[in-house]
């Protein structure tokens, strides 16, 4: 029954940020929710071992951009930069509780991940994801009871954001054209409802399978609620193919037993 209800929501959040349905975004739906069926059935020591892949293929990503700055651009690479950008950074937040580094360990890899995350999403032009990142990731560090790091998250997004905004990037915009309240209130209601979904697991026992979608869907509610509320002029509302990337291995780890551990 929980499996079953956790399908609707994801179809329920997609359909939200679909909003006009087209035979191709409705064939985007249905691989999504499949990918989901599909990471379900993975055992959580696989998905676990993709830590250390996608954390290296992202610095490789930066690399190229550092050689070659025009390799990685344009459509559908910079679909695969922006996950790599965002798993990187959420498979260490993931595995925080597990390792239990000690402080300059922690703050060092945390700080590698996002400058490279953020320098990867600047490349591709999307400098303005990196606002939501960021106020995910100090969340999730003052609810992981490590404070001591929210500085330097910090420092860096507003780093971040002035370069931005001396390259011409616009932070408020007109907001999303042909939303109407019902869609509003779609997108809000199953982001927070996944949200508070994953903060239960949380809460229960902190693990791989609860902190990862639940760091995940932080990050999603806080991307809706600055382009609905604050009209930022760019988000995963704008992106719905990034979207699917994101949202699905979130949710194939959410139908996972809470008390599975690395």
């Amino acid at each position: 029954m929980k499996k079953i209800c956790i399908y609707i929501l994801a179809a329920t959040l997609l359909y939200g940020f679909f909003r006009e349905l087209s035979v191709v975004k409705v064939l985007l739906m249905i691989a999504s929710l499949a990918s989901i069926f599909a990471i379900d059935r993975i055992p959580v020591k696989y998905i676990t071992g993709m830590k250390y892949p996608v954390i290296l293929l992202s610095f490789a990503a930066t690399a190229c951009f550092f050689f070659y700055p025009r390799a990685l651009t344009g459509y559908p690479v910079e679909i695969i930069v922006t996950f790599l950008a965002f798993y990187g950074l959420t498979f260490y937040m993931a595995s925080m509780e597990e390792k239990k580094n000690d402080f300059f360990k922690e703050v060092t890899a945390i700080s590698i991940l996002f400058v490279t995350a953020s320098f990867n999403l600047f490349v591709t032009g999307k400098p303005l994801f990196i606002l939501p990142l960021a106020v995910a990731t100090i969340l999730m560090l003052f609810v992981l009871e490590r404070s001591q790091i929210i500085p330097f998250i910090a420092g860096y997004a507003l780093i971040a954001m002035i370069i931005a905004y001396r390259q011409g990037a616009h932070f408020i915009g007109t907001g999303l054209l042909g939303l109407n309240d019902i869609n509003r209130y779609i997108l809000l209601g199953a982001s927070f409802i996944f949200l508070i979904a994953g903060f239960t697991g949380f809460m229960k026992k902190r693990t791989f399978t609860t902190i990862l979608p639940f760091f995940g869907f932080l990050y999603i509610a806080t991307d809706i609620l600055m382009v609905l509320g604050l009209r930022l002029p760019t988000g995963l509302l704008y992106q719905p193919v990034i979207l699917l990337a994101i949202v699905s291995p979130l949710v194939g780890v959410m139908l996972k037993p809470g008390g599975e551990r690395l």
